[in-house]
Parts: structure tokens; C-alpha cells; sequence
């Protein structure tokens, strides 16, 4: 991938709304997890180490400087962040290899409180929904809107197929300004294999070609695409909101099919022709 060809920069006044709702989200976060230490210490070691991991995705019109939509994400390797391909459908195409020459940028805010630069390299399908997303050497100066070289990598987080009914979990996520539950906790209540399904009989068919993994831990816009934890620290699933039903059932992308999307990013990568 290569770096940004052309220089990004942004009204003043824009960037600064935008640190502004940044520092209130963090601030809303904080407190949560202060809610969460008290009623269950075990559980809160384990998101204090997640957390730096996790990271809020904004989309962008970048010509009106506008918040299209947002949502969370993680690191999966030092570079490389994975959300819900729903989050950032808007400027991205389904199941898709993005090449150098078609950058689609986004903004992501780090633990640490940047805005840095990424970019969409990869997208599932609607069974998916999941994207990659590669973070860039750039970050936005909140000072002047200019985007600023400031090269960083990130701990990725590990993940954990040994899930069951029953496992404690936490949904993970980067607050968004009005929704304030973003670190949620409860049990996994079902996991439902793909070969459970037979298309048009269920509802929730359009999801059957993947392990999906259903919890009683509330999840939001907040906290799609972020992660979904052991009491370990360990990824289980990827949070998706946009399936939830009337009936309020939160359901997670299981760890094995994140782990099978990587593994064809991994082979579609390596297939690209070099650079001469």
C-alpha cells in the first residue's frame, strides 16, 4: 500500500468539533469503566487492556467535512484495523480488494485521543461484514487541520476460538458522543453454526454463511465493530449491530470467521502483482 499521494486538509473549525465530541467520548468511557471496576474487577483488568486497541471509525464526506456514519474497530496486526464492512458501506464497495490507486479514507480516534488517517483495503460480503482498514502515517493537527506525518503502530489483539453458552463476555467500543453504553457486559446465549441455517426458513438467513455468536450483552452504535471479549482479554467475536431484531437479540461475528477473512485478505494480498 502506499502512502497518500495528495495533502488532506481540513477547516480549522471542523477538526476542532471533532476533538471536542472526541474528548467528551473518551470522558463517557472513562466512566464506564469506572462503573464496570466496581461491579466486576475480574472482567475490567481485561478491558483496560483492550481498550488501547480499540479505536472509533468516523466515515466522511470529505468535500462538506461531514460525519457520514461511524462506529468501532480493532487491531488485528499493528497496521491493520477490522470493523463492520455496514459502517463504512457508504463509501465502499462489497467484496472488495482495494489497489493503491483507489484510496478510500476514513478517520479513525485512537485510544490516545488522535485522528489518524486509514484507509479501506479490504470489504466482505453481506454474511460478513467485515472490512480492513490500514492505518496510515498521517494524523490530522488539531491545531491547523493539516494532516501531519506521525508514523505509529498499535498492539493488535489475540483471538480465541474456545468459546461456549454460558462464557462471560464484554462488548467493547469507542463511546459516540450520544450513546453512552459502549462497554457492556453479559453471556454468550447461543452460537449458531452455519449449518443450522436453510435459506428462507429463518430469519436471520442472510447471515448463515458464517458463525455468528449471539449474547445478551447489549450492543449499539457505539460498539459495532469493536470487539467482543473473554474475561481473558481475548476476541470471541466482532460486534454487529445492524442485525439486531425487535426483540433485541445482539449478535457477534465469531472469532473463526474473522480469522478466515484475514486468512483471505493474507492470500488475495499476496497474489497482487509487484511493484516495478
Amino acid at each position: 500500500m502506499s502512502d497518500l499521494e495528495s495533502t488532506l486538509k481540513l477547516e480549522v473549525e471542523k477538526v476542532q468539533q471533532l476533538y471536542r465530541k472526541m474528548e467528551a467520548d473518551r470522558e463517557a468511557l472513562q466512566q464506564q469503566v469506572k462503573e464496570l471496576k466496581t461491579h466486576s474487577g475480574n472482567f475490567a483488568g481485561a478491558v483496560d487492556r483492550v481498550l488501547p486497541s480499540v479505536v472509533s471509525v468516523y466515515v466522511m464526506d470529505w468535500d462538506l467535512e461531514e460525519e457520514i456514519s461511524s462506529g468501532s474497530g480493532f487491531f488485528v496486526s499493528p497496521d491493520l484495523i477490522v470493523t463492520n464492512y455496514h459502517v463504512i458501506e457508504d463509501i465502499a464497495e462489497e467484496d472488495y480488494f482495494y489497489e493503491e490507486d483507489e484510496v478510500e479514507l476514513v478517520l479513525v480516534e485512537t485510544y490516545g485521543g488522535q485522528m489518524r488517517l486509514a484507509e479501506v483495503v479490504f470489504t466482505g460480503n453481506a454474511e460478513e461484514d467485515l472490512a480492513l482498514l490500514l492505518v496510515t502515517d498521517f494524523i490530522i493537527n488539531p491545531e491547523t487541520g493539516e494532516q501531519v506525518e506521525s508514523p505509529q503502530e498499535y498492539a493488535p489483539l489475540e483471538l480465541s476460538f474456545d468459546v461456549k453458552v454460558g462464557d462471560p463476555v464484554i462488548a467493547v467500543g469507542n463511546p459516540l458522543g450520544e450513546f453512552a453504553a459502549t462497554v457492556t457486559q453479559g453471556i454468550i446465549s447461543a452460537i449458531r453454526e452455519p449449518d443450522e441455517y436453510e435459506e428462507g426458513e429463518d430469519e436471520d438467513s442472510d447471515i448463515a454463511e458464517v458463525k455468528i455468536l449471539q449474547t445478551d450483552a447489549a450492543i449499539n452504535p457505539g460498539n459495532s465493530g469493536g470487539p467482543l471479549i473473554n474475561a481473558a482479554g481475548q476476541v470471541v467475536g466482532v460486534n454487529t449491530w445492524g442485525w439486531e431484531e425487535a426483540d433485541s437479540i445482539n449478535l457477534a461475528i465469531s472469532a473463526e470467521a474473522l480469522d478466515d477473512f484475514l486468512a483471505g485478505f493474507e492470500e488475495t494480498f499476496e497474489g497482487q502483482p509487484e511493484e516495478e
